[in-house]
């Protein structure tokens, strides 16, 4: 059985890193709306306090981001039910499906540079690489 090592690993951050960087610039909007959108598809309603957490930004620049969303009719205020001063930020119809659109661009265009650039075996090694990204995300956030 082979070894992983601390180089190993490092690799493996920056390749993802570089990975995941490379997606974001096809991108035709800035990470960060994409970012917040993603929060609300994934963990439903939140408040602007919340999302700049999450974002690990300050709540003046989630603001600002909020308004941006809202102008282009991809998320609501809405009155937050356990705090009657506050409001909670809802992903519109129209930001769900933009989310859902840009998931399947990025998809779709690994899936053509993987077909691109790797053998049929490696495809098949590639397949499994998910899976084993979760277990080790899993481990990572468990200890």
């Amino acid at each position: 059985m082979s070894e992983f090592t601390l180089e190993d690993a490092d690799r493996l951050r920056r390749a993802v890193g570089d990975m995941v960087r490379t997606t974001q610039q096809a991108e035709n909007r800035p990470a960060g709306q994409l970012e917040t959108l993603g929060f609300l598809i994934r963990e439903g309603p939140q408040s602007i306090a919340q999302l700049a957490r999450r974002r690990r930004i300050r709540h003046q620049s989630m603001s600002s981001t909020v308004v941006e969303l809202e102008t282009q009719g991809l998320v609501v205020r809405s009155p937050d039910p356990s705090d009657g001063r506050g409001v909670i930020i809802m992903l519109t119809d129209d930001g769900a499906a933009l989310v859902q659109k840009s998931r399947d661009d990025r998809s779709s265009a690994l899936l053509k540079a993987a077909q691109a650039a790797l053998t049929p075996d490696e495809l098949t090694t590639l397949a499994q690489t998910a899976e084993l990204f979760d277990k080790i995300r899993l481990a990572t956030t468990a200890g």
